[in-house]
């Protein structure tokens, strides 16, 4: 594992707008784990995400995992991705939302985030990182398929806010999430403290699922530089990174 060990995994669940503010998590590999650098957090601005990751880099190996559309030409409907995501993962309830300019703005937030992470940190826009080459990659990811390819899942988990969803059934569905990811290995990820108390209250637990995002993603970029996967759609039209099914995760029953 030295390869590993020279390098920063960063994962961003980015919110579509500055309003709402963004997971960051970042791991290393160290005492035969991933762990946090520091305590995944929140942040609002393209700026602050691209300062925090700054403050931690270490001028090696640097591969950033994104949940948000990183290549967006089209202006209206959707990305190629976008329906081959619905084909492959609609009976999962794991589809895309569709990705347009005239939705997200001109330009996309993550089109802007990315330049700002080129201009400042000589990160390159790929469809899926060089598998353990020396690198400095942001790609995109989309944590609902993943999950559900890793686990064979029946269904995405519904931890998120939406009409006729209790509290507690989105915190009982936010509990197996976190179950999942203690059970994450090739590589092995080590469990923050923070990821054992589950919020209470809706607005709690909106914050704790940013980050529990985030930290996902960051594994994601670990799984993607180390074992490699499958990007779905193409770089000039919009690629999202699977990961494979490959290393027999225990079985779970959702």
């Amino acid at each position: 594992m030295a390869a590993l060990s020279q390098a920063v995994f960063v994962g961003v669940d980015l919110a579509w707008g500055v309003r709402n503010p963004s997971g960051l998590a970042m791991l290393e590999w160290r005492r035969g784990a991933l762990r946090e650098i520091v305590p995944a957090q929140r942040l609002h601005t393209d700026e602050e995400i691209c300062r925090a990751v700054t403050e931690l880099d270490r001028g090696g190996q640097l591969i950033i995992a994104i949940d948000a559309p990183l290549v967006v030409p089209n202006v209206t409907g959707e990305r190629p991705v976008e329906g081959e995501m619905r084909r492959r993962f609609v009976r999962f309830h794991a589809a895309c939302h569709p990705a347009n300019r005239r939705l997200l703005g001109e330009p996309p937030r993550g089109e802007r985030l990315c330049a700002l992470l080129t201009e400042r940190l000589g990160v390159q826009l790929v469809a899926a990182p060089p598998v353990r080459q020396p690198c400095r990659a942001a790609f995109e990811v989309y944590p609902h398929a993943a999950l559900v390819t890793l686990f064979q899942l029946p269904r995405v988990l519904k931890f998120k806010a939406r009409k006729g969803r209790s509290l507690a059934y989105r915190r009982e569905q936010m509990h197996r999430y976190v179950g999942l990811l203690k059970q994450l290995h090739e590589p092995l990820l080590h469990a923050p403290k923070w990821l054992m108390d589950i919020p209470e209250t809706s607005a709690e637990l909106k914050h704790f699922e940013d980050k529990v995002d985030a930290l996902f993603c960051a594994w994601l970029a670990a799984r993607a530089w180390w074992y490699g996967g499958e990007v779905i759609g193409e770089t000039c039209t919009g690629a999202i990174w699977l990961p494979s099914q490959e290393c027999q995760f225990p079985t779970t029953n959702l």
